[in-house]
């Protein structure tokens, strides 16, 4: 168990925070982005399992009208079909 939050890069760039999850009884991960759209409103429960889009495609833009709850599947498919929606 680690002491308090951690701020780390993943190894896809994206900045996580980890944190102790009392619920799973063990650490885990949380992305800045889906801390932010949960602070926002997007998403109502942070280990949900909606993605977190940003609609720039840059990581690094973490504002909240940057960020947009999606399904796994179509959020996949649209990143497989080069940026457009099947």
């Amino acid at each position: 168990m680690i002491v308090g939050p951690r701020v780390e890069f993943s190894v896809d760039h994206y900045p996580r925070i980890r944190v102790w999850d009392p619920a799973a009884g063990h650490d885990r991960y949380l992305y800045l982005h889906r801390l932010t759209a949960f602070a926002h409103g997007e998403i109502d429960d942070l280990w949900t399992d909606l993605e977190v889009h940003h609609e720039d495609h840059d990581r690094w833009n973490n504002q909240p009208g940057n960020l947009e709850a999606r399904e796994p599947e179509p959020h996949a498919d649209y990143h497989l079909n080069g940026g457009a929606l099947p």
